[in-house]
């Protein structure tokens, strides 16, 4: 039998390409990947948040050498900085796994497999340092061709998931009181006059949502210290151009809960090849917070999707105490580096100091705090940053939802 052709590589510079567009249409229906590689996702991405930031698009495509089939992307953003040239995943902050859109069947097959990764990492444009900051393992069973064990650096994060057949969510609510516990919440929440559950889906219903939610989340976040990048407009009009785009359609789910004109928490997820993703979630520190409005939040998304027929709820990267709670499976988020010159082997060791100097300071908390506060007192006294009621970029999560 003779040897199949190795795969091909195109690269191209916008996601608008037809060509590239014809690719991604295709993966996407018959392919896997994760809500964050849609096409919808990435041409908002491209052409309304990577503007406000450093850096060009770069996509590379591989292809079947005989039929040109899609076998796997990967977008890329490539910029300069202090005279490195680098190259990361297309990502803008608001991207929580680095998986691309690949080919079941071409996962599945060891030989075809390597030689896709070996392709992509031939056809890279010039740079000096290659950076995934959030490489996870496989993404529904299907392994991920970027993984790759010799160039990871563990960096001390990870992601849970929950699978929503009946008989797995059945076990998660018999071997966890936090569902029990919220029924009885949600049952004092529902007694209330003017209490409502919110499902938005018109443009009016999406835009008090979202405005609420970056109110809420700019009081509770600054007042911890936290960075939200939700606070950033062109991050806020991509989730709104995707919950407008989405909302009717289910492949966005927007949810409220209210007491009269009282907003008590609201949530956002992402709901893309029968998987929910939680991405962003808010909560009012008023008197109705002893009712865990945030985690009755969370259950409501996870019923829904579960109602809807998709198989799996992802709460998302983020290794926060609260996920363990529901029953959550964790999975491992790792960073790929590689560098192709002395200068981008001298970044990526400065690269990989900062990462060990955060996970000693995380386990040292009150270090941590101090080291955290005093770098944003210096970064607004030169002038490179404001204080954390404004646009600085950081996870979309609270640390606290309850």
């Amino acid at each position: 039998m003779a040897q199949a052709a190795r795969p091909l590589a195109r690269r191209f510079d916008t996601v608008h390409d037809a060509d590239l567009a014809a690719l991604w249409t295709t993966l996407e229906a018959e392919g896997c990947s994760t809500a964050f590689l849609s096409l919808d996702f990435v041409r908002s991405l491209e052409d309304g948040v990577l503007p406000e930031r450093h850096g060009s698009p770069v996509y590379i495509a591989i292809v079947e050498a005989r039929t040109g089939a899609p076998l796997m992307i990967v977008p890329l953003v490539a910029d300069t900085r202090f005279g490195v040239r680098r190259l990361g995943f297309l990502d803008c902050g608001v991207v929580d796994y680095h998986f691309p859109l690949v080919d079941r069947k071409a996962c599945a097959d060891p030989r075809l497999f390597a030689a896709m990764r070996e392709v992509f990492l031939a056809a890279l444009p010039p740079h000096d340092a290659l950076l995934l900051g959030k490489v996870i393992r496989e993404f529904r069973g299907v392994p991920n061709p970027l993984w790759s064990e010799s160039k990871l650096i563990e960096i001390g994060e990870g992601a849970s998931r929950i699978d929503l057949d009946p008989e797995s969510l059945e076990r998660a609510r018999r071997n966890h009181s936090l569902y029990a516990k919220m029924a009885k919440q949600r049952a004092k929440l529902e007694k209330l006059p003017g209490f409502e559950i919110v499902e938005a889906r018109s443009p009016g219903q999406i835009d008090q949502v979202l405005g609420v939610m970056a109110r809420q989340r700019r009081q509770r976040l600054s007042a911890f210290g936290i960075a939200d990048l939700f606070q950033d407009p062109a991050v806020y009009a991509h989730y709104r151009r995707l919950a407008l785009a989405g909302c009717a359609s289910d492949k966005v789910l927007v949810l409220g809960l209210k007491v009269d004109d009282t907003w008590l928490a609201t949530s956002y997820c992402f709901c893309h090849q029968g998987v929910v993703t939680g991405i962003l979630c808010s909560l009012d520190d008023g008197p109705y917070r002893k009712h865990s409005p945030g985690l009755i939040a969370t259950i409501l998304e996870i019923e829904w999707a579960a109602r809807h027929g998709f198989g799996l709820y992802d709460f998302g990267a983020g290794s926060y105490d609260y996920k363990e709670r529901f029953g959550g499976r964790h999975r491992a988020v790792k960073a790929l580096a590689a560098s192709a010159s002395l200068k981008g082997a001298a970044y990526l060791a400065a690269v990989k100091a900062r990462i060990a100097l955060r996970l000693w300071l995380r386990d040292r908390p009150a270090l941590h705090r101090l080291a955290r506060t005093t770098k944003l007192l210096l970064l607004a006294a030169i002038g490179r940053k404001r204080l954390p009621q404004t646009r600085i970029a950081g996870r979309t999560r609270p640390v606290a939802l309850n």
